[in-house]
C-alpha cells in the first residue's frame, strides 16, 4: 500500500496541508448543533463524524485506486476517534482550499489533512491537541543524499509548493540559505517531476512526506537538517469547543493505550514525538505509550531539559 500511495503523491495536484489560504471565519455559517450519538455536541449530521481531507497528501491521506476508499495516517486516527465516540465515520474528499472553506461554513465536523496549526490558522479555526509532529527538510535526488540540505544551498536551484509553509520558509530565509533561484510549483507531482528532471536541485518539503517519498522511490532522498519542527492537528470550525474537547479526549486515550504508537509504526515505521499542545516550543515531550517508550530522560546541558541524549537535539524523521 505504501508504494501505491507514493504513486498517488506523484500525481497530486496540491500539497494541501500547508497552504495558508483560508476563508475568513467571520463569514462562516454555524455548524448544526443538534445533540448526537455518544454525547458529542455540534455534529453536522446526527450519529456521524464527517471528516474531510484532500485525499492527495500521502501518507496522511490518499485514495486507494483499487477500493476507492480514503486511506492514510490521519484517516486511521479519524476512524479510531469515531469508534471511541460511537459515531459513523464519513470521509469526503475535496481540494485543499475547499477543505478549509467548507469547514468554516459548517459543512464538515473536522478537516484532517495533516494541518499545521499556525498562529494565522488559529485565528480562523479551532484545533485539537497534536496528533504527531513533523518539520521541514530538503528533498533531493538520490545521488545527492547525504548533502548539506538547508545548511548550505549556495548556487542551488530550489523549489517548493506554492502557498505552503515550506515555501514561506524558503522565501523568508532566502539570504541566509543562499540558493541561486527559487521556483514555486502548483502541486507535489509537478514539484517532484521538476526535481527528478533536474530543473531544481532541492525541494523544501514536509519531513514526513519527504521521508515517505524517499523510502518508496529510489530516485528520491532527503538531505541535511530538519528545521521548524511543528505539530499537526485536526481543525474544527470556530465555536465548536465542545466537539473539539470530545475529540481531544479520544486522542488522549489513543496516546495512553498505545493506539497512536501503533498507527505511527504502520505509516512511518517509527514513533514520533507528539507535542503536549499546539504552541509548545521544542523539544517535544509527549510520546505515545507502548513500544515507543518515553520521550525524555534526565535534564541536560545547555539549559535544555529532557533531551534524549545529553548535549544533542535528536529530531526523528522517516528518511
Amino acid at each position: 500500500m505504501l508504494a501505491l500511495l507514493l504513486t498517488l503523491a506523484m500525481v497530486a495536484a496540491a500539497c494541501g496541508s500547508d497552504d495558508e489560504s483560508v476563508a475568513p471565519a467571520t463569514t462562516a455559517a454555524p455548524a448544526t448543533t443538534a445533540a448526537s450519538s455518544g454525547g458529542v455536541p455540534g455534529l453536522v449530521e446526527e450519529g456521524k463524524l464527517i471528516v474531510v481531507t484532500t485525499g492527495n497528501f500521502p501518507p496522511f491521506t490518499a485514495i486507494d485506486p483499487d477500493s476507492g476508499e480514503v486511506v492514510g495516517y490521519t484517516i486511521d486516527i479519524a476512524r479510531s476517534v469515531a469508534e471511541r465516540l460511537g459515531l459513523e465515520l464519513v470521509t469526503p474528499t475535496v481540494d485543499w482550499v475547499n477543505e478549509l472553506e467548507g469547514l468554516a461554513q459548517g459543512l464538515y465536523d473536522i478537516a484532517d489533512s495533516g494541518i499545521w496549526p499556525t498562529a494565522k490558522r488559529q485565528e480562523s479555526f479551532l484545533f485539537s491537541r497534536p496528533m504527531t509532529s513533523t518539520g521541514i527538510v530538503a528533498q533531493v535526488r538520490a545521488a545527492d543524499a547525504g548533502g548539506p540540505g538547508f545548511a548550505d544551498m549556495t548556487g542551488m536551484k530550489a523549489g517548493g509548493i506554492q502557498g505552503s509553509s515550506q515555501e514561506a520558509y524558503m522565501l523568508e530565509n532566502a539570504d541566509a540559505l543562499g540558493y541561486e533561484s527559487y521556483s514555486g510549483f502548483a502541486g507535489a507531482g509537478e514539484a517532484l517531476t521538476a526535481l527528478k528532471q533536474g530543473r531544481v536541485d532541492a525541494l523544501s518539503q514536509d519531513t514526513l512526506v519527504a521521508g515517505f517519498a524517499s523510502v518508496n522511490d529510489p530516485e528520491l532522498a532527503v538531505a541535511g537538517p530538519t528545521v521548524l519542527a511543528h505539530p499537526l492537528s485536526l481543525a474544527f470550525q470556530l465555536g465548536q469547543e465542545a466537539k473539539r474537547d470530545a475529540v481531544n479526549a479520544a486522542l488522549d486515550a489513543m496516546i495512553a493505550d498505545g493506539t497512536l504508537a501503533e498507527l505511527q509504526k504502520k505509516w512511518f515505521n517509527t514513533c514520533i514525538p507528539v507535542p503536549d499542545h499546539n504552541n509548545q516550543e521544542e523539544p517535544y515531550t509527549t510520546m505515545p505509550a507502548g513500544d515507543c517508550g518515553p520521550a525524555v530522560t534526565a535534564a541536560s546541558t545547555g539549559g535544555v531539559p529532557g533531551l534524549v541524549e545529553e548535549g544533542k537535539l535528536i529530531v526523528v524523521t522517516t528518511g
